[in-house]
This record gives C-alpha cells, structure tokens and sequence, in this order.
C-alpha cells in the first residue's frame, strides 16, 4: 500500500506576506475613510450654531417679555436685577462681542471660544482653539480667524421681525 500524506495550506512564509500587505495597504487607505477630526470640528461648529440659535432665541422671548423687541437698539435684563444685560438689535442679541451675543452664552464661552468683528459690522466671528488649524489672518487670542478655516458667522438682525443670520463656514475644518 503506498499513502501519500498532502498537507493542505499556507506555508509560514505566505502568511507573513499577506500580513504584510494587508498591514500597507491598511496604513495607505484608513487615512483616506477615516477624516474623524475634520468630521469632529465640523460636527462641534454645527452644535455651537445651534446653542448660538437657541440662545439668540431665548433673549429675544426674554426681549418681548420685556418690550424692547421692535427696538432697533435695546437691551435685556437677563438676570432680574433691573439693568440691561444683553445688548439688542430688534430683540436678538447684538453683534457686539463684548455686550452681545457672547454674554448670551455659558461662563467658559469667553475662554473657550475667540471672537472678533474684523468682517465688517454686524458681524461676530467665532471660532476654537481646538478647531483652527491655520497660521495665516487675524489672530484673536492667538486664534487665527480667517476665510475658508473653521468659523461661525453671527450677523444681527436688520429689520423688526426678522432673525439673525447664524452660519457656519466649513471648507477648512480638517
């Protein structure tokens, strides 16, 4: 009787290869799927219009309450103690970065996120330390604030019954 003994399988050498190559082309292509911090400042700036959204909206109840919502130029009382607070335009907070829609925001807003009125009046722009990754522009709180990087744009209200204009500009967020 003859047997023959056939081993069926990869030899240890085939196997190292294809780890190997499976290992470059992972290291090659993960990169190119996985964007998470882009994705990540994005998804943080989108959060931040909405929060701007919400507390624009809230002084702007607290504006009729109060009656100074048809104002062109006003101010809130937000904590009950009698004086103004909140600068408004037309109800909704001002575009002003000191008395404006940045006191409308929580206590670390002003150490957390930079601000700056350089794009003209009526206008806030906000950004993050964390998010910004360009060197070039205006620099507020060593935060760069510039066109095409990762930004919010407040612009107030111009008229009785209208919103402001809160937008997020993304094409730099990487």
């Amino acid at each position: 009787m003859n047997r023959t003994n056939k081993q069926h399988g990869f030899t240890l050498i085939e196997l190292i290869i294809v780890i190997v190559i499976l290992g470059i082309l992972a290291v090659t292509a993960a990169p190119k799927f996985l964007n998470l911090t882009g994705d990540t400042h994005k998804a943080t700036l989108n959060s931040m219009v909405g929060t701007l959204k919400s507390a624009s909206d809230l002084v702007y109840s607290k504006s009729i309450i109060q009656g100074v919502n048809k104002l062109e130029t006003g101010s809130v009382d937000i904590d009950g103690d009698g004086t103004g607070d909140i600068n408004t335009e037309y109800g909704y907070p001002s575009d002003d970065r000191a008395t404006g829609i940045t006191l409308a925001m929580s206590d670390d807003f002003a150490t957390e996120w930079a601000w700056s009125t350089r794009n003209g009046p009526q206008r806030v722009v906000l950004t993050s330390a964390k998010l910004s990754q360009s060197g070039a522009g205006q620099k507020i709180n060593n935060v760069p604030i510039t066109t095409g990087d990762c930004f919010i744009t407040y612009i107030a209200p111009t008229a009785v019954d209208t919103k402001p204009t809160i937008t997020a500009t993304l094409t730099g967020c990487n």
